[in-house]
C-alpha cells in the first residue's frame, strides 16, 4: 500500500479541474488530464482547484505546475498574511473568505490562496472555503466565466456577499439585544454584545487590508488588463461599503456594551443599597440579642415571666426605630 501511494501520480490529489471555452462555458476534466490542458496552447483557461492537507496537491505543485517559484511558494507556503502581487504575467496572493461548513459558510475566516495568468488560475486551500464552493456549484449549473479575473472577481464577490449577509445577521442581533437592554430583567447582554463586537473587529481587519490591496493593485493592473483594472476598483468600493457598514455595526455594538454595562452596573448598585439597609436595620436588633445572650450576672428579665417576649420586642423595637432614622435622614 505504502509503495502504490508512492508511486501513485500527484495529479490524483487535484479536488477538481474545468476547462472554460471562449464563451465562458465549462467542462469538467479528468485529474489524469490537467498537465495536458495545463500546456495545451488553444484558447479559454483552466481552473485547477487544491487541497493542501493533502501531500499529493503539494508534491504537484512542487514538481507539475506550470508556476514560477514565487508563485509555488505563495500557493503552497504557511504564511498566512494577506498579500496580493503581480509578477511577470502572473497575478498571484492569499485572500479572505469564509469556512464552508457541511451545511453553510460559518462565520470562521480562512485563506484562499490562487495563481492565476491570463490561461489559467489555481487555487489552493487548507481548509474548505465557502466563495469557491458557491461558484463550483453554480459552473455546474451552468454560469459562465469568459476569463480567470471574471472567476476571480466571483470569488471575491461572494465572499463580500457573504460578509453582507453577516452584518445584516449582526444587526438584527443587536436589535434583539437592544430590546432586551430596555428591559428591566437581567440578562446575558455583555456576553451577546461582546461577541458581535468581536467578530466585526475580525471582519474589519479583513476587509480593510483587502481594500488595501486592491487599491495599490488597480493602478499596477490598469497597465496590463484595463479591464481586469476596472473590475478590482468595483470590488474594493463594494469592499468599502460593507466595510462601513461593520464599522457602524461595531460602534453600535460598543454603544450596546456601555449601556448594557450602566444597566449591570445600576442594578448591582440596587441590590447592594438593598442590602445595606437590611444590614443597618439588622445591626440593632443583633446588638439587642448579643446583651441578652451574654449570661452574666443580674442580666436584666432573667427572672421576670415572659422577658424573652420583652427583649423580642425590644429587637424588634430597635430595628423599627433604625428604619424610621434612615427614613428621616432620606437614606430611603
Amino acid at each position: 500500500m505504502h509503495s502504490d501511494l508512492a508511486t501513485v501520480h500527484p495529479a490524483t490529489g487535484i479536488v477538481w479541474a474545468y476547462r472554460f471555452l471562449a464563451d465562458g462555458s465549462a467542462e469538467r476534466i479528468d485529474n489524469d488530464k490537467v498537465d495536458d490542458a495545463l500546456s495545451e496552447h488553444r484558447g479559454g483557461w483552466v481552473w485547477v482547484h487544491l487541497a493542501l492537507a493533502d501531500n499529493r496537491c503539494r508534491s504537484w505543485i512542487a514538481n507539475y505546475a506550470p508556476l514560477s517559484d514565487m508563485a509555488r511558494e505563495v500557493l503552497a507556503g504557511p504564511d498566512k498574511h494577506l498579500r496580493l502581487d503581480i509578477i511577470g504575467d502572473e497575478i498571484m496572493g492569499v485572500v479572505p473568505d469564509l469556512h464552508q461548513g457541511l451545511v453553510e459558510e460559518s462565520d470562521d475566516i480562512v485563506r484562499l490562496r490562487f495563481v492565476m495568468t491570463e490561461r489559467m488560475m489555481i487555487t489552493a486551500r487548507q481548509q474548505p472555503v465557502y466563495s469557491v464552493e458557491y461558484n463550483r456549484r453554480a459552473i455546474d449549473s451552468g454560469r459562465r466565466f469568459p476569463s480567470a479575473v471574471s472567476f476571480l472577481d466571483a470569488i471575491i464577490d461572494q465572499f463580500a456577499d457573504a460578509i453582507a449577509r453577516m452584518a445584516e445577521r449582526f444587526g438584527n442581533e443587536l436589535d434583539a439585544i437592544e430590546d432586551s437592554v430596555m428591559q428591566e430583567e437581567a440578562a446575558d447582554e455583555q456576553r451577546r454584545v461582546g461577541r458581535v463586537r468581536l467578530q466585526a473587529v475580525r471582519v474589519h481587519r479583513q476587509l480593510a487590508q483587502l481594500k488595501g490591496m486592491f487599491a495599490r493593485l488597480e493602478p499596477r493592473l490598469a497597465r496590463h488588463n484595463k479591464a481586469a483594472a476596472e473590475a478590482v476598483g468595483a470590488l474594493a468600493q463594494k469592499l468599502d461599503a460593507i466595510d462601513h457598514e461593520i464599522g457602524s455595526i461595531y460602534e453600535r455594538a460598543r454603544l450596546l456594551l456601555d449601556e448594557a454595562s450602566a444597566k449591570v452596573s445600576a442594578l448591582t448598585n440596587k441590590r447592594l443599597f438593598t442590602l445595606s439597609i437590611l444590614t443597618a436595620c439588622l445591626l440593632p436588633p443583633t446588638l439587642v440579642t448579643g446583651f441578652f445572650g451574654m449570661n452574666t450576672k443580674d442580666l436584666p428579665l432573667l427572672n421576670t415571666e415572659g422577658g424573652s417576649w420583652y427583649a423580642l420586642v425590644i429587637a424588634f423595637g430597635a430595628g423599627s426605630i433604625t428604619y424610621w432614622a434612615l427614613r428621616r435622614l432620606r437614606a430611603l
